[in-house]
């Protein structure tokens, strides 16, 4: 993959590869863990010429929508890498990269930030769906994606996982926040 030396978690890489030498290549690992049932799939802030548009394949409908779910048949979990990082937030801004990570069909969106700032997305991805500008079913497709993967593995707020209690562990977390003022 020719990625000019850019990382995303300051610039946005442009790929320049044609999709057939990339199907052939660096999707290859990607279509075999779907043909064997991966449940979930990281997606980079990675633009690919003459696919994304002018989004990274992390916020494109296009790409997730037309390669993932059409041509890959892939059905698991879409997942963003974190929107925090510099290459999302210069070009797109934290709201709008929330935005149009949902619009274009992941189904779990990373981002940390600031506990204000993350209330203050909620907030705005609330109204935005209560406007009609986000779409409601849209949203329900993930979360059905996600109660089925939960049921697959067991998994629930209350669930021991191989020995942690998640109620603990939410509450490390939650000092740990404070502490770092996040």
């Amino acid at each position: 993959m020719e990625l000019h030396g850019q990382d995303s978690h300051y610039f946005l890489p442009v790929i320049k590869k044609k999709i057939e030498y990339l199907e052939q290549e660096d999707m290859y690992p990607f279509e075999q863990a779907i043909k064997n049932g991966a449940d979930a799939l990281l997606v980079g802030h990675l633009k690919i010429k003459n696919v994304t548009g002018r989004y990274p394949a992390s916020l494109s409908k296009r790409f997730l929508g037309k390669y993932l779910r059409k041509k890959y048949h892939y059905n698991g979990l879409i997942i963003t890498d974190d929107l925090k990082m510099k290459a999302i937030q210069f070009v797109f801004g934290a709201n709008r990269a929330v935005k149009k990570a949902f619009e274009a069909g992941n189904d779990i969106i990373v981002f940390r930030f600031q506990s204000k700032k993350e209330e203050q997305i909620m907030e705005r991805l609330f109204n935005l769906v209560k406007e009609g500008k986000l779409k409601e079913s849209r949203i329900n497709r993930s979360v059905r994606r996600i109660l089925k993967m939960k049921a697959k593995y067991n998994a629930s707020d209350e669930t021991k996982i191989k020995g942690i209690e998640m109620e603990e562990m939410n509450q490390e977390i939650l000092e740990i926040r404070k502490k770092c003022n996040m």
